[in-house]
């Protein structure tokens, strides 16, 4: 199967299955950056079922990047309670101010720029490029790595680095929308190539799976694994 057939399969089955959430309704671009940025930090280190009600208040109280910028720490920090982690949203606030001061109030479009801001490291912009602007990136999340590792089979911890992930991502191809594309492989990891019992038989790339065809799905972790994001 050519790369080309597994980024219409995978996109296919997303358009037909994904789930509704909040930060992927349709808005103006200037909303779209703002939700991506607020919905990646929230869900560093949390479960999607458990972000989707603070998101909604998060959104309805701070409802752009000006508001964010502007309020202070204490009712912020009310927005945030009980999602914990709360360097996360200190950072998110940092992260506003910088981009008020030195961006015009937009988010920087290029890679380079978003990891310079607090709280972005290369996952969180990856993402950010992908899914705010519809840009060729594949966010290394644990769900796309659990993917990756399972069509290819990887089991030394050689093969399940975060180095050798990186460089066999390129099996799952590109696509021009490069936005629902990230999404859709997040959603695959989440809803179908679960950590345990993965649903096979719902499967749209079952075919082209190493693990499936050797009946094989116990995932290796990488010893050095580092802060991801749990969309699931």
């Amino acid at each position: 199967m050519s790369k080309t057939i597994l980024t219409k399969k995978i996109l296919y089955w997303y358009d037909n299955n994904k789930r509704e959430l909040p930060w992927r309704k349709k808005n103006s671009q200037i909303k779209r950056e703002y939700y991506t940025l607020v919905s990646e930090f929230m869900l560093q280190q949390t479960q999607v079922t458990t972000v989707i009600p603070y998101f909604n208040n998060f959104i309805k109280n701070i409802p752009n990047l000006t508001a964010l910028s502007k309020i202070n720490e204490s009712k912020l920090l009310k927005y945030w309670e009980g999602l914990g982690y709360y360097s996360r949203v200190k950072n998110l606030k940092k992260t506003a101010n910088i981009v008020k001061k030195n961006f015009n109030g937009r988010l920087p479009s290029t890679i380079d720029e978003l990891k310079l801001l607090p709280g972005i490291g290369d996952y969180t912009a990856c993402a950010i490029m992908a899914i705010a602007f519809n840009k060729s990136f594949i966010p290394l999340d644990g769900n796309i790595e659990r993917v990756i590792k399972r069509l290819l089979n990887l089991k030394p911890i050689s093969q399940v680095s975060k180095e050798n992930l990186t460089k066999q991502k390129k099996i799952l191809g590109t696509s021009i929308r490069a936005s629902d594309y990230a999404q859709a492989l997040m959603e695959l990891g989440a809803l179908i190539c679960k950590p345990k019992n993965p649903l096979c038989f719902k499967c749209p790339v079952k075919r082209n799976c190493k693990s499936f065809r050797n009946n094989d799905f116990e995932i290796v972790k990488d010893k050095k694994k580092k802060l991801i994001n749990f969309i699931n």
